[in-house]
């Protein structure tokens, strides 16, 4: 779209569209708008590029950051990173992972590596007698 049609559309979208003032704020609204929508686009790009499998090397590279800040910026929303929190282990909080076994049970679940911890821990307490 050209300014010349983006400035049209703000007048259009003003109180006032004889006040220079008015026009000015509805430009600002039209420019937040289509800042949020260029922000979901590049999100929608990344996340696909992701999906096939690109780095984040790569994908910083490309927007000019780097690999962290790009992760940082288009990782998981929080809301997503939370269920996969509440699907760690109650213990160590570790993730779920294809690697990590997970025993599961009411209250919360315990993975293989505090399950063997806690198996050393009990057959140690067996060796040292109480009074």
């Amino acid at each position: 779209m050209e300014s010349s049609e983006l400035f049209t559309e703000a007048k259009a979208r003003s109180a006032d569209p004889a006040d220079p003032l008015a026009v000015v704020t509805a430009a600002t609204l039209l420019g937040q708008e289509l800042i949020r929508d260029a922000d979901r686009l590049v999100d929608l790009a990344v996340h696909e590029a992701r999906e096939a499998g690109a780095s984040w090397t790569a994908i910083g590279e490309r927007l000019g950051i780097s690999k962290q800040a790009a992760r940082r910026r288009f990782m998981q929303p929080f809301a997503t990173r939370r269920i996969r929190r509440d699907q760690a282990c109650s213990f160590c909080r570790k993730p779920p992972s294809p690697r990590l076994k997970m025993v599961h049970g009411e209250a919360g679940r315990i993975c293989a590596e505090c399950v063997a911890l806690a198996g050393e821990i009990v057959s140690r307490s067996k060796d040292v007698k109480s009074p």
